[in-house]
């Protein structure tokens, strides 16, 4: 059996899982939603990463220490103005060439007002 550690902080969740899982020195981010106040694409899309970034503060790491994203889209047609949100948090935070590993699908977000949904894995 793994030993690993639950990575929680206070944020209600939609069913039985974990924000997060600390195994060895891998950190699994689940996806991670938007707040009900951010209404367009570039708002959730930063309201998303912010979650994961508390995530990654709570765990000891840092944006830095992310290796791989995946990006689910409700609509596709979203994806330029994801990635220009996506970039400008990245570079916010120190990252201006080592953006981490991505994929990016579209992809039915299980909030009703939800536009996309974003999971992570880090090393820390």
């Amino acid at each position: 059996m793994v030993n690993f550690e639950v990575i929680n902080f206070d944020i209600p969740t939609a069913g039985p899982y974990n924000l997060g899982i600390k195994a060895g020195n891998l950190l699994f981010i689940s996806g991670q939603v938007t707040t009900p106040e951010a209404k367009d694409i570039k708002g959730q899309t930063l309201a998303a990463l912010e979650k994961i970034k508390k995530l990654l503060e709570t765990a000891g790491a840092s944006v830095s220490s992310i290796v791989k994203v995946t990006v689910f889209l409700k609509n596709i047609s979203d994806f330029k103005e994801m990635n220009l949100a996506y970039r400008e948090f990245f570079e916010d935070n120190g990252i201006s060439e080592k953006f981490p590993a991505r994929s990016t699908v579209e992809a039915t977000c299980p909030l009703p007002y939800g536009l996309i949904e974003i999971d992570a894995i880090a090393v820390i």
